[in-house]
C-alpha cells in the first residue's frame, strides 16, 4: 500500500509540475528566444567560417593577396592604365 501511494505521489510530482510550464505563456516566449538566438548562433558560426577561409586565403593564395589589394586598396600595376567610370549626373 505504501509502496503504491509511494509510486502515485511520485509521479504526480513528476507530472503536474511539467502540465504547469507547459500551459506557462512566459515558457513559450523564451522556448521563441531560445530557437532565435540558436539561428542567430548558427548564422554567426557560418559567417566566421566564411572570415577564418578569407584569412587562410590572405595567408596562402597569392591572387587572394592581390584582389583585396586592388578592391580595398585600390592598387594597380605600374604599367596599368586605370579607366573611371561616373555613372549619372551631369
Amino acid at each position: 500500500m505504501r509502496l503504491g501511494l509511494a509510486v502515485v505521489v511520485a509521479i504526480a510530482i513528476g507530472y503536474v509540475p511539467g502540465q504547469i510550464l507547459r500551459r506557462d505563456p512566459r515558457v513559450a516566449k523564451l522556448n521563441t528566444q531560445i530557437d532565435q538566438l540558436e539561428t542567430e548562433a548558427r548564422e554567426l558560426a557560418a559567417g566566421n567560417a566564411a572570415l577564418f577561409r578569407e584569412i587562410d586565403a590572405l595567408r596562402s593564395d597569392v591572387g587572394a593577396i592581390e584582389n583585396r589589394a586592388r578592391a580595398d586598396l585600390g592598387m594597380v600595376y605600374p604599367d596599368e592604365v586605370v579607366l573611371q567610370v561616373r555613372r549619372g549626373g551631369p
